[in-house]
């Protein structure tokens, strides 16, 4: 029975994070792919280098430290469940995320690239008064596209290691791009956002720093902000 099945996965995915560890068979299957399919990105982008042995004792006998890191897991079809209604099977969705409330950030600066309120009104406003289109464009794993790190950052792989990785005991993962988690990951982006705009002939508005704008002969012909939900 369809509902009584929906009723099941209910109940197994109640909530907005999932637990490995108390998942059945299953639904770790699923979270198995999603999970792989995340270290793909992970490697796809060179996000991480693996090191072990003799070369990551030398870097913790200098005093560096390894910060922990985590599967974030939800299962995306979640809220279309209904009591009684069609069975709606899961979508899993797992992140690997760096726990930055463990690292010592002092002094680190930590601007987002998100836009303040105003800024996106007067997109908005100069729009409806041009007639112009709104047009929206989600980037593709941004942190990961952000500028490479200028600090050592060494990861402590997660509790249930990481798909296709194995002896991880003693092991970390050497950042090489932004992680999502550390205090500073959006300031990366938000320097190689910048950066590919400058070159790109636009100008960074002097009152919000997350708001661009393109003129040719004092005339704007386009304006842009950046947000990070």
């Amino acid at each position: 029975d369809s509902r009584e099945k929906n009723k099941n996965v209910r109940k197994q995915l109640a909530g907005k994070n999932l637990r490995y560890q108390d998942c059945d068979p299953t639904t770790r299957s699923g979270l198995d792919d999603s999970r792989s399919k995340e270290w793909k990105k992970w490697s796809d982008f060179f996000a991480v280098r693996i090191v072990r042995g003799d070369e990551l004792r030398k870097l913790l006998d200098e005093g560096n430290t390894m910060v922990p890191t985590q599967w974030i897991e939800v299962d995306k079809a979640e809220h279309l469940r209904r009591e009684g209604g069609p069975y709606v099977p899961p979508e899993f969705k797992s992140r690997l995320v760096a726990c930055g409330n463990f690292e010592k950030t002092l002094g680190i600066r930590s601007d987002s690239p998100t836009a303040d309120l105003d800024a996106i009104n007067l997109v908005m406003s100069w729009t409806a008064a041009n007639k112009l289109r709104l047009r929206t464009s989600d980037i593709r794993n941004a942190y990961f596209q952000g500028k490479p790190m200028e600090r050592l950052i060494l990861l402590k792989p997660p509790r249930t290691g990481l798909p296709g990785e194995t002896d991880l005991d003693n092991a970390a993962l050497c950042a090489r791009v932004p992680i999502y988690g550390l205090k500073d990951s959006g300031r990366g982006f938000y320097k190689a956002l910048r950066e590919g705009m400058l070159n790109a002939g636009f100008k960074v508005n002097k009152q919000y720093k997350a708001m661009y704008t393109y003129a040719e002969d004092g005339d704007i012909k386009c304006m842009c902000v950046s947000h990070v939900d």
